[in-house]
């Protein structure tokens, strides 16, 4: 909803200088009809105005002084440093989306201010409609003269890589993400230490990673190399195709009702409010300035909206399931028994999962609580649920990320994610020289899809319920060492 804050916001960030006389409705109105449309690349014109004039921004950014803070090293400087740390952004924890929100409209602010395009929105990437790179960004030359948008280095051709298949990008990994009503199951979580708004806590990780993050975001930058799965990702132009997509996500997410804060207690909701990024951002004449969570949370108070929003779903938010959730993150690999109906079999490890020899852990269920599993009940309130929590993975730096597989006894290498035991891939970004994030990276894993499946195809041969981690090592490395040990693999029945 339209206030008057947000409506003088939205009209100051579009440029907009106008005396009006009316009501707010009005004022509302006439905001909405001046918001910048951020639109699809597929299907769009290789000499649209949109993609002409970031054509024209990168090549002019790549032309300035690189040592200078308005330039195209310069500005990606404010993200992290390529095969060095990360500066200011965020990942695996909940300041994920905020900051990078404000990070890609830094850059649409940029390509105004530079090459006078003033109605600019920065297109996104739709990688589950375009499986490939859009052929913008794929091609050395543009009319004859070298393509700023291109990057020699990406991983065009590797036939494992492309097109992205249906277990990173397809529509069970889509479906999954909008159906979580909590923000932090949907967002990645808070690092569950936090208790304070100091700034160190937006760059130290230690969250749980939704799905959004650890798998169509992370594994598109690893897809497709060079730069991208590195601190130094925005030195590559894509980067902020796949960026405008992944907050295209979150307010597509929004649009259909979902709340940035339901279920969050005031405290709560104070730290993911009002944390500052304090000087993390650069005008397009290099002077720094700071943005608030609360001031990222609606891309109409910003200027901007996405084409193809949908309707609210009105699903419900089912506070005591997420809430259990939640619980795991906030007491990790110390919980257990059962509390508030919530059964946990923590399991403290030390013991490698390696690409010949994948990491299992195992735990029993009950009868009883196998058949309702397997029942698949369309009454949510009925439904049980089973997920794995593999907490703090640490690993060496030639890994991936690792797949997960679920009761896969005969699990090798070579298994394809066709296989009906596979659940989902996990993928690691890198960090420093060659490691990965600050935290090293947890994730929850709805292992039920799988079982169900397993279940109709008389494939569960008993109450167990095994937990397999295969890691997978980036391209051009060989399994020498290589091994990802993770702190914790607790499966928990909800």
């Amino acid at each position: 909803m339209a206030t008057r804050r947000t409506v003088l916001k939205t009209m100051l960030t579009s440029g907009v200088a106008v005396a009006f006389c009316g009501s707010l409705d009005g004022l509302a109105a006439f905001v909405k009809s001046t918001l910048r449309v951020r639109r699809s690349l597929h299907g769009m014109a290789l000499d649209d105005p949109d993609l002409d004039a970031y054509r024209s921004f990168v090549g002019t950014m790549q032309g300035y002084d690189q040592t200078k803070p308005v330039s195209w090293l310069g500005y990606s400087l404010q993200h992290g440093e390529y095969d060095g740390d990360y500066k200011y952004c965020p990942h695996g924890d909940w300041y994920f989306l905020p900051w990078h929100r404000e990070y890609v409209l830094m850059y649409e602010n940029a390509v105004r201010a530079i090459t006078g395009h003033d109605g600019f929105a920065m297109p996104f990437w739709d990688w589950t409609v375009d499986r490939v790179l859009p052929a913008a960004f794929t091609e050395p030359t543009y009319n004859g003269k070298p393509n700023p948008l291109y990057v020699k280095d990406r991983t065009l051709s590797n036939p494992q890589h492309w097109p992205l298949p249906d277990r990173i990008v397809g529509p069970d990994v889509m479906k999954a993400i909008y159906a979580e009503t909590d923000f932090q199951l949907f967002g990645t979580s808070k690092n569950p230490e936090q208790d304070d708004l100091d700034m160190s806590w937006v760059v130290a990780g230690g969250g749980t990673q939704g799905i959004l993050e650890r798998t169509p975001h992370n594994t598109v930058h690893n897809w497709i190399g060079a730069f991208m799965p590195t601190a130094g990702s925005p030195r590559d132009p894509i980067f902020f195709m796949h960026h405008s997509n992944i907050d295209r996500i979150w307010a597509y997410w929004n649009a259909l009702g979902r709340s940035n804060t339901s279920g969050m207690d005031a405290d709560t909701q104070r730290l993911w409010l009002q944390m500052n990024f304090k000087d993390n951002y650069l005008r397009p004449d290099g002077t720094p300035y700071s943005v608030q969570v609360i001031d990222v949370q609606d891309t109409e108070a910003l200027g901007y909206t996405y084409e193809g929003l949908p309707k609210a779903d009105f699903a419900q938010t089912e506070t005591s399931r997420n809430n259990r959730l939640l619980s795991l993150f906030a007491t990790g690999a110390g919980m257990r028994g059962t509390t508030d109906g919530l059964s946990m079999l923590p399991t403290t490890n030390t013991v490698p999962a390696t690409p010949a020899k994948p990491l299992v852990q195992r735990v029993r269920m009950h009868g009883s609580t196998r058949q309702s599993v397997l029942s698949a009940s369309a009454d949510s309130t009925r439904r049980t649920e089973v997920f794995a929590l593999i907490k703090d993975m640490q690993a060496t730096p030639n890994i991936e990320g690792v797949r997960v597989f679920v009761n896969a006894e005969n699990l090798t290498a070579s298994t394809p994610d066709t296989d009906p035991h596979f659940v989902t891939e996990i993928a690691f970004l890198k960090h420093g020289k060659g490691g990965h994030h600050k935290a090293p990276p947890s994730a929850l894993v709805d292992l039920t899809p799988a079982l169900r499946k397993l279940g109709q195809q008389g494939a569960l041969k008993d109450d167990t319920v095994s937990v397999h981690l295969l890691p997978i090592l980036r391209e051009g490395t060989k399994a020498n060492g290589e091994q990802v040990v993770p702190a914790s693999v607790e499966i928990a029945v909800l």
